[in-house]
């Protein structure tokens, strides 16, 4: 098992996680409390957030590439591995089209244009995703032992 890569994704998936959580945070209370300044920084934040999730995809690949080559990976890891990546795909795709429909808005102020529940929906469809992520990551960890150097967990 090469060390390098036990270690390059968990530590690139915060990251994103974070920032997109803290995107979608800033917009509520900017919706909320109607303030352009917070709502230009959650945005600016989902953009962030897009960029950081290109190296957690990456090493999630090849990570999930040489767990699936690995003989002594258990049979059940397959549909995990895949709960996963789906989750994380879907994320991605969610995080675009925040990304996108929120680049074409032009009303001001911004909450008031018609597609703006539309830009919440994909931010809360994305913190779904990374709950089902998390939780689907966590359980190869922790329930199947996936990447863990021996000795490093009880």
């Amino acid at each position: 098992m090469d060390y390098l890569h036990v270690v390059l994704h968990p530590a690139t998936v915060h990251l994103p996680i974070g920032v997109f959580f803290a995107a979608c945070v800033l917009t509520g209370i900017a919706w909320r409390r109607k303030s352009v300044d917070l709502e230009g920084t959650g945005y600016t934040l989902v953009v962030f957030s897009w960029y950081s999730l290109i190296p957690a995809t990456v090493t999630g690949i090849y990570d999930a590439v040489q767990r699936l080559r690995d003989v002594q990976t258990p049979a059940e890891a397959l549909f995990w591995i895949n709960l996963h990546a789906v989750s994380a795909l879907l994320l991605w795709f969610m995080n675009w089209q925040a990304w996108q429909l929120r680049r074409r808005m032009q009303t001001v102020p911004i909450w008031e244009a018609q597609s703006y529940k539309k830009y919440g929906v994909r931010l809360i469809v994305g913190l779904i995703c990374i709950v089902v992520s998390g939780w689907s990551g966590g359980y190869m960890v922790y329930s199947l032992r996936l990447g863990v150097s021996p000795g490093v967990l009880p």
